[in-house]
């Protein structure tokens, strides 16, 4: 097939409407019917993707929303990559601005945090900072220079109790009410090989963040000393590069 065939094709089957009957070898009417049943398969393939990547929203939504959520996702979002596991980057953004689900706004964080986690199963293996071999000088050297995240690390401030609504689907915690809605914010890494996924303090949060800009920890623990038990908490949990 030859370059401009290929688009062609490519671009019928995000097409509902387009056959291209030219590029069958076959009776028209066979050949539409074998191109509707590719057309459904494409779908059919990229829809489980997203179900895969995002559980959560999947249980939430229903699986006949959820259905219907992606058949109008992928029609304006086809992937990228012939890698599936990298579908659905713009998901959440669309979910934000997808207005039959406006009132539901936790839906758009939920998705963010699941395609985190994708993320960060697949990020590089780079070494980390480990406190276990610094002493004491070793890690004042490290703190007045601006460190930098893990590969794998992604920071989510939510203006919903997200680390809840997402750890309830798996039953590890009860779900919030609408009485006890706070904002949480939640990080996503992998630790050696263990995909984690921990709710932060606003404490915890602003480290993290001031982390990477230089002579700011040092700064802030001079004038909070309170706050080195969560620093060593970040440093044990191996989210800052070694370099």
């Amino acid at each position: 097939m030859t370059p401009i065939a290929l688009e062609e094709f490519s671009l019928a089957v995000h097409n509902a409407d387009a056959v291209p009957l030219h590029l069958g070898e076959c009776g028209e009417g066979a050949f539409a019917q074998r191109f509707a049943i590719y057309r459904n398969n494409v779908r059919a393939s990229r829809t489980e993707a997203l179900r895969q990547g995002f559980p959560v929203l999947a249980r939430l939504l229903g699986p006949g929303y959820f259905t219907a959520l992606a058949a109008v996702f992928i029609q304006q979002h086809p992937p990228r990559s012939a890698a599936l596991h990298e579908y659905g980057a713009e998901l959440a953004d669309y979910i934000a601005h997808f207005q039959p689900l406006s009132a539901l706004g936790y839906l758009a964080d939920i998705a963010r945090l699941e395609w985190a986690r994708l993320c960060a199963f697949h990020a590089a293996d780079t070494p980390v900072m480990s406190i276990a071999e610094m002493d004491l000088a070793t890690l004042n050297e490290w703190l007045v220079q601006p460190l930098r995240w893990h590969p794998s690390v992604t920071l989510l401030c939510s203006d919903h109790p997200l680390y809840r609504l997402w750890a309830s689907q798996h039953g590890a915690v009860a779900a919030p009410s609408a009485q006890d809605w706070p904002a949480e914010d939640v990080l996503v890494w992998r630790q050696g090989l263990l995909l984690r996924t921990e709710p932060l303090d606003a404490v915890s949060s602003e480290l993290l963040q001031m982390a990477t800009q230089p002579n700011r920890l040092p700064t802030a623990l001079a004038e909070h000393p309170e706050w080195l038990s969560r620093l060593i908490q970040l440093l044990h949990w191996q989210v800052f590069l070694a370099e």
